[in-house]
């Protein structure tokens, strides 16, 4: 029963990361507002129903990237070393699903297509929402990996200053004139606010 789950859940975490990243390369590709639900379910082989089980708009589709690449970021902090500086811990945690993917640079159709799909309003509130998921998700495990408090603010500081970062930097990244390699562009950005938290564990 225990292995029939797992496969379940695995498969539902496939399609999941199915919709949402075809959602993007769509609308990167066409612009937001000239895809539809259709379009996306078409591409993956699922159903419109399918699509709502697991989002209620394509913003939020988009926006489940991060807020996926942080659970697997949450999960991969807990296993790290704990000798190991929290701020450090923190930056490997997070890039490691950047840096699995491949390091290109984008061109700048592709740069400014993620550009124009990012700045709509729909996406800036449903990057909002994901950001707040991810918050509660990343601040637990620094919480459970530091021992903290339950009333300890360190994880929450921590959390926010590490995802308003990546979030920041992305957006930055977005908005370059001349594209470049993400992954790079992420750890010099992380690195700059490193100095302030490498003290704590």
């Amino acid at each position: 029963m225990t292995d029939e789950v797992s496969f379940r859940e695995q498969k539902k975490a496939a399609i999941r990361d199915a919709l949402s990243v075809t959602t993007v390369l769509l609308a990167r590709e066409r612009g937001l507002d000239n895809i539809r639900v259709e379009d996306i379910v078409s591409e993956v082989g699922v159903s419109r129903r399918t699509f709502g089980n697991y989002f209620s708009s394509k913003e939020d589709a988009i926006a489940d990237r991060h807020v996926q690449r942080v659970r697997t970021a949450a999960v991969d902090l807990l296993q790290r070393p704990r000798a190991e500086p929290l701020w450090t811990a923190v930056t490997e945690a997070l890039l490691a699903p950047y840096e699995a993917e491949e390091t290109t640079t984008p061109s700048q159709e592709e740069q400014s297509g993620l550009l124009a799909v990012l700045s709509t309003p729909g996406m800036q509130s449903a990057v909002d929402r994901g950001a707040r998921a991810a918050n509660t998700v990343f601040t637990a495990a620094i919480a459970t990996r530091s021992d903290a408090a339950p009333d300890d603010p360190v994880p929450g500081l921590v959390s926010a200053a590490a995802l308003s970062t990546l979030l920041t930097t992305l957006e930055a990244w977005a908005a370059r004139a001349e594209p470049q390699p993400l992954q790079p562009f992420l750890r010099d950005a992380f690195r700059l606010l490193g100095d302030g938290f490498d003290q704590l564990r």
